[in-house]
């Protein structure tokens, strides 16, 4: 039987410049993309004339998504995803999968963390965590 299984290798994850029309560059050095990681609230809609617990889904929470990247200090991207966690930037991000046509998530999240990382035999790394704000919408 054969798979539809989408391959990793050439997704991609790109930031916006925040300009009118914006244009988007792919962040270089991307290991691994984890998330995004979601979850919604559970209502609790038990009354007294319910016979087991009842609820309801309340907003959802598109959560985060992580980067393991090869971090490049001199790297404009790099270094723009450093200044957007100081600064507390909204910015918008496309995730490209690798199917034809290519799925495209589109959202907005801030740069909530971004942790460098050395060790012996290898190289300098970063942990890139974005806190989604709002829908991720599908193209």
């Amino acid at each position: 039987m054969s798979s539809n299984a989408l391959e990793s290798q050439g997704m991609t994850i790109a930031r916006g410049d925040g300009a009118s029309p914006e244009v988007f560059t792919t962040i270089p050095e991307v290991k691994s993309i984890s998330g995004p990681d979601g979850s919604a609230n559970e209502i609790d809609v038990t009354d007294l004339s319910s016979s087991a617990k009842e609820f309801r889904m309340g907003l959802q929470d598109e959560g985060n998504i992580t980067l393991d990247m090869m971090f490049i200090p001199g790297n404009t991207v790099h270094a723009g995803l450093r200044s957007d966690r100081a600064n507390r930037t909204l910015r918008n991000f496309k995730l490209t999968f690798t199917d034809s046509p290519a799925t495209i998530w589109s959202f907005a999240a801030y740069v909530q963390g971004l942790s460098v990382s050395n060790e012996v035999d290898s190289t300098t790394n970063a942990s890139v965590t974005l806190r989604i704000s709002g829908a991720i919408t599908e193209s």
